[in-house]
């Protein structure tokens, strides 16, 4: 890997409820909406051993007409390979590319008529593999794969197995939604039931007013909202990868202190002035307005001294907030609950999000839980924390090919 990472960056998006990585809504309401359904019946199926040999062996299938397919392009001119690390489409498959030229294995990059791709390909025993970014032979894939992106069914199975996961329904429309609230009670947090980058999710829903618009919003992008319980904390990143927790990820947002004098714009102003220099500026977007007004704040209130209040709900250091990696001093019984997690979905590669107070204390003397799962994860999380020490999941996902 390279010595100095490149910093990632991000500028506010067009559309606010998106945050910094807005989506055609419409294409993307569309993509959710078949792969819910997907999620659906392949959830239903019955997965045997036998239905795992099959899936093993249509990969191989996919895989050989992938090749042909590459083969055929490249032949016509159609399509060309890369070999600049620094060229990758994302940093994602920038650390698994710089991993493989450490191990001296072969990666390129495809390049489709001129555009770079987020898809490559790299020589293994003598033979060209094609992936989207993470690598992972046919016998390490799952079935699983399918269906985990529906937050519903993850509960749901997860819950089944004894892992912590909020409670959480699956619901279209506002009369459903309000029955379901009352029986589980506010706040709540409300999102598409599939979808990722935390896009058109309401935290901290907190009357009938709020859930009717948390729905709406929701329901842009995919729909089928999940609305579920709220749970208070930091929100993490738990990577496993062949059952292993290869890293751990905690982000928070930006939280101000009230002094009893200050505005909440100028504390949010002075935390902006003092930031350190890698973090992003907090930008207060109707959404951020949104949300204070949820937690009983506007932005001329003057919180009272020693009141702490997060700006937002979205995490991180681009949002103004800070991140840490603590996969040394992850708490071990947490470490347990999510390597179990990943055994009971059998998937070899996933990143699991989680919402708990303490990481590094011990989790059953927590209210915390799993809210979402990852099959693509974003590994690059773990190499550039504000604060401990980075982690290089990269190297595991590469030890799935010894």
């Amino acid at each position: 890997m390279s010595e100095v990472f490149p910093e990632y960056t991000e500028s506010v998006g067009t559309c606010e409820e998106c945050g910094n990585s807005p989506v055609n809504h419409s294409l993307v309401r569309f993509s959710n909406n078949i792969d819910l359904l997907i999620a659906y019946f392949s959830n239903r199926a019955d997965q045997h051993r036998q239905r795992k040999k099959t899936w093993v062996r249509m990969q191989a299938i996919e895989d050989w007409v992938t090749r042909v397919f590459f083969s055929v392009g490249h032949t016509l001119g159609l399509i060309r390979f890369g070999d600049e690390p620094k060229d990758a489409k994302s940093y994602r498959s920038r650390v698994i590319w710089e991993e493989a030229i450490r191990r001296s294995i072969p990666m390129q990059q495809v390049i489709l008529s001129g555009i770079k791709t987020d898809t490559y390909r790299a020589k293994i025993n003598g033979i060209w593999v094609y992936f989207e970014s993470l690598p992972v032979p046919n016998e390490y894939k799952s079935p699983s794969t399918v269906w985990v992106d529906d937050k519903v069914a993850l509960k749901r199975k997860l819950s089944a197995h004894g892992i912590p996961v909020p409670r959480s329904e699956g619901i279209r429309t506002y009369e459903p939604a309000k029955r379901f609230v009352s029986e589980l009670g506010m706040p709540v947090v409300v999102k598409p039931r599939i979808g990722t980058r935390g896009r058109h999710t309401t935290v901290y829903v907190k009357d009938a007013e709020d859930l009717r618009e948390a729905l709406s919003s929701a329901r842009v992008l995919c729909s089928y909202a999940s609305v579920e319980e709220y749970l208070p904390g930091s929100i993490c990143r738990g990577t496993v990868i062949d059952g292993k927790l290869v890293g751990f990820f905690q982000a928070d947002p930006l939280v101000v202190m009230g002094d009893g004098i200050s505005s909440l714009e100028k504390l949010i102003a002075k935390a902006n002035d003092s930031r350190e220099d890698r973090v992003a500026p907090a930008v207060v977007t109707s959404e951020t307005k949104k949300f204070l007004e949820r937690l009983g704040y506007a932005m001329e209130s003057i919180p009272a001294t020693g009141t702490h209040i997060p700006i937002g709900h979205r995490t991180g250091r681009l949002f103004g907030g800070s991140t840490r990696e603590l996969l040394e001093t992850v708490h071990p019984r947490l470490r347990e609950r999510l390597e179990s997690a990943a055994d009971v979905l059998k998937i070899s590669i996933v990143g699991f999000d989680l919402v708990i107070q303490n990481p590094e204390a011990d989790p059953d003397t927590q209210r915390w839980g799993i809210i979402e799962a990852n099959t693509l994860p974003f590994i690059d999380l773990h190499y550039l924390p504000l604060h401990g020490k980075p982690s290089n999941p990269a190297a595991a996902v590469w030890d799935l090919w010894r």
